[in-house]
């Protein structure tokens, strides 16, 4: 590993989740379950920033939670993970963003969600500050509908891309409900998309496959990288198609598994890896989270991202 490890700043997506272990799913009214475990944990871009942080990177957050009980959880869990909350806001009339997490002993799961509410929220100072240090900065499209804060991140993006900083965007699937031209103006500040083979038809007008693919790109990103769950990943630029075929590990729960991916492939990114290697490794760091139950802290260890790459015999820079 460097000495000076990357800044990556995540813009958005801050989340307390409620984690409650039942025995199994569906949840059928009247038929009661004892519960396994219930844990707060912090959900949405808190598994990118914890999984980021435990490979050695400087994990900054920007974005909103309030002063409530849940925001105040959340903050403590990052704090304790190395992650720089300092920059955060704190509303003292907001509320938190919270998740209701269900999930059984198969991995399956379910989240029901509020956004959080609040002030409006207008990009500072204070926060361009931040991206001007940054490395990377990385926006969520669930932001998009958090009302008090989706301009505030679009302006971010824009800024940060005018000042030379990567920017990397990851939509999520209820992206499909904003509307196009606000997709296309967020595309045009991206370097790089991260997502899913069902979201492609959401940022390309419809298209699916590498056709939608190539008109993503058309319309900003330099990169698009798509994920596909147990079958890996691939990615795209305007001259190179590389795929990578996952691991077949044992799968306990997908929680948090695209956000562990996303961590892994930006440190390859920005250590400068041949994009074979990047995508071996975020594969990686995403297998190594499917294999353990839950989100937040659950995410995978250093040792445990080092141990999978050793079982399939993977050599990438991070181990030498």
């Amino acid at each position: 590993m460097t000495e000076k490890q990357p800044c990556v700043v995540s813009f958005g997506d801050l989340v307390a989740d409620m984690v409650v272990t039942i025995q199994r799913l569906p949840v059928v009214a009247g038929q009661h379950q004892i519960v396994r475990s219930i844990q707060i944990e912090p959900g949405g871009a808190g598994n990118f920033l914890i999984a980021g942080a435990r490979l050695g990177m400087n994990m900054q957050a920007l974005g909103v939670v309030g002063a409530d009980e849940f925001g105040n959880l959340t903050m403590q869990a990052l704090r304790a993970e190395s992650v720089n909350t300092d920059h955060a806001l704190r509303q003292p009339d907001g509320t938190t963003t919270t998740v209701l997490v269900l999930v059984d002993e198969q991995g399956q799961h379910v989240f029901l969600g509020q956004y959080g509410q609040g002030s409006l929220v207008v990009f500072s100072e204070d926060w361009r500050e931040v991206l001007c240090s940054a490395d990377a900065m990385i926006a969520w499209g669930y932001t998009l509908q958090e009302e008090r804060l989706s301009q505030a991140m679009v302006d971010g993006m824009a800024f940060a891309r005018s000042a030379g900083c990567p920017v990397f965007f990851d939509p999520g699937p209820y992206v499909a409900a904003i509307e196009q031209p606000r997709l296309v103006e967020v595309l045009a500040h991206c370097s790089g998309v991260l997502l899913t083979e069902e979201e492609i038809p959401l940022l390309s007008g419809g298209l699916q496959g590498l056709e939608g693919v190539q008109e993503i790109m058309r319309r900003g990103p330099e990169l698009v990288c798509v994920k596909r769950g147990a079958k890996g990943c691939m990615l795209c630029t305007a001259d190179k198609q590389v795929e990578h075929p996952g691991y077949p590990v044992t799968v306990r729960d997908t929680t948090a598994a695209g956000d562990s991916f996303a961590a892994g492939f930006l440190y390859g990114y920005l250590h400068g890896w041949q994009a074979e290697q990047v995508v071996a490794f975020a594969n990686a760091v995403g297998a190594a989270k499917v294999r353990k139950l839950g989100s937040g802290r659950q995410v995978a260890t250093l040792r445990e991202v080092q141990e999978l790459l050793q079982v399939f015999n993977v050599q990438v820079p991070f181990l030498t």
